[in-house]
């Protein structure tokens, strides 16, 4: 093996010389000689590239030019010989050692260089120009498409790892060195390679499904520090896609309360994204809501903290009156896709039917058939007139109870079983059950005497497997709680006292 490699502790400055010298005599391995040598050497070059890698990540990018100052050099051309990067193994190996190089925030000039000059070997790696490598294709007997199509899918496949691991800054790994890539970079990465795109949508609805029990704060830290949001005001395309993965996830899972909450937090995060990025020319929001009445964009993407309290029950009038000329259109021979453009549009922004719920056990008014309305077509917006008029009654009935009952400051749970009777006969579908628990849930953290029977009230209410629906409807509690000014004490104690109650009973 080449200058005893595995035997060393250190590596010999001969040895970066004779890869160097390697390297330039193969250059772009544009003939069959200079292939042939390139494989005879590889398993020995990708041993070597692994040594220097060990050394490279226990150093910052200033220390490790002047240790090695041939390093630089090496990577540049290997990187640019298409027969070394062809190879899975030597291209992740070749990755590492670039992104040890890589300076997540850049000390002096020499980084700073390091850095674009990085950043530029990495666009040639998915580069899909058809003159730099044409002849070498042309030998292989590949065509263009399927050569740059391999090289991306192993390039991205590298990156991932390498991303992954890198996160992992646990017991385990102590010494791992953080990387960190810039935004324009991994976001140039989605623009070219959709597929990295859709792993990492995929990544944050099944680490927020798989872990019930987020807090708003974490659930919000996760999707900002996804860069999800960032990257879709900026490429309406990119929104689309996104919005894509979170709608069949949605109905695959049959409305999945936990992928709800979070595309609410997503599209919150998106807005505010939009509004205060720092791209020159924004794109409308028709741009990114193609297929929805304006009248009814605006409404629902308002967010409930920039209306004053006071004005909500009109403004959710507003919003109703609006979303059933969409959905009455439909009835009379509309598209069935446009009732379903809109529910999505509802579902990002469910902090309305938040507040509507709360609106409806809160209020000293008859109960609002416009709010019930809106509730019902939430949990079940394919419901035809003759389901959802009965689902209305019921609903109804379950609202003027707990109205009666809301003022009380001696409740026990059997005040409340009339109401989660009534609503155990009538959920047949899991939406009707979830319509019903929002009434409940809001009636416990609102009502005067809903602390003294809130854990009983809950343990009757999770029966079976709404458990999770329970918690994601708490957390959504609570982001309404801490976002919209509601100092309700009362409701925050409760609030902690459901959610502990429910973390002991998962």
């Amino acid at each position: 093996v080449a200058c005893g490699m595995a035997q060393q502790s250190t590596i010999p400055a001969f040895c970066l010389e004779y890869w160097q010298n390697k390297a330039v005599e193969w250059g772009q391995a544009t003939t069959l000689a200079s292939q042939q040598d390139v494989c005879l050497h590889l398993q020995q070059l990708k041993d070597f590239l692994q040594e220097i890698f060990q050394k490279l990540q226990h150093m910052n990018t200033t220390a490790a030019i002047k240790t090695f100052p041939l390093v630089g050099q090496l990577l540049g051309r290997l990187c640019w010989n298409p027969c070394v990067v062809a190879d899975e193994e030597s291209q992740r190996t070749l990755l590492q050692c670039l992104w040890c190089l890589y300076s997540a925030e850049p000390q002096n000039a020499i980084e700073l260089k390091a850095n674009d000059w990085i950043q530029s070997l990495i666009r040639h790696l998915i580069s899909d120009s058809e003159t730099e490598n044409n002849s070498f294709i042309q030998i292989l007997g590949y065509t263009s498409e399927e050569y740059h199509s391999n090289v991306v899918k192993c390039m991205v496949s590298s990156l991932v790892t390498e991303l992954r691991e890198s996160c992992c800054n646990g017991i385990h790994m102590p010494k791992r060195k953080k990387i960190g890539l810039q935004e324009t970079v991994i976001i140039g990465l989605w623009l070219r390679y959709l597929p990295s795109l859709e792993n990492v949508t995929l990544h944050l609805i099944e680490t927020v499904v798989s872990t019930p029990h987020f807090s708003p704060q974490e659930m919000e830290s996760l999707i900002n520090d996804s860069l999800l949001p960032k990257a879709s005001a900026r490429h309406p395309h990119i929104f689309m896609i996104v919005d894509t993965i979170f709608r069949n996830i949605l109905l695959e899972s049959d409305g999945n309360l936990l992928v709800q909450t979070l595309m609410q937090m997503f599209t919150q995060s998106f807005i505010q994204a939009l509004l205060f990025g720092e791209a020159q020319d924004k794109p409308p929001l028709k741009a990114f809501f193609p297929h929805n009445p304006q009248p009814l964009l605006m409404a629902l993407l308002k967010h409930p903290s920039d209306v004053p309290s006071q004005v909500w029950p009109q403004h959710l009038l507003c919003i109703v009156e609006t979303l059933k000329v969409a959905v009455e259109d439909k009835d009379n021979g509309g598209s069935q896709r446009g009732l379903f453009e809109n529910w999505f549009l509802l579902v990002h922004c469910g902090d309305w039917v938040d507040i509507a719920a709360q609106q409806l056990i809160a209020s000293k008014a008859e109960t609002s058939e416009a709010l019930l309305w809106l509730l019902a077509f939430y949990h079940h917006p394919n419901n035809e007139n003759q389901q959802r008029t009965k689902l209305l009654a019921v609903a109804r009935k379950v609202c003027d109870h707990l109205k009666v009952l809301f003022s009380s400051t001696t409740l026990s749970l059997s005040h409340l079983q009339t109401s989660l009777d009534l609503a155990e006969a009538n959920s047949e579908e899991s939406g009707s059950k979830y319509l019903f628990n929002q009434l409940f849930l809001n009636f416990l953290l609102f009502s005067a005497g809903g602390q003294v029977i809130a854990k009983d009230a809950v343990h009757l209410m999770t029966h079976g497997n709404l458990l999770t629906g329970i918690s994601a409807m708490l957390a959504g509690a609570e982001h309404r709680l801490n976002s919209y000014g509601l100092m309700d004490y009362k409701a925050h104690r409760t609030l902690k006292l459901l959610q502990e109650h429910l973390k002991r009973k998962a």
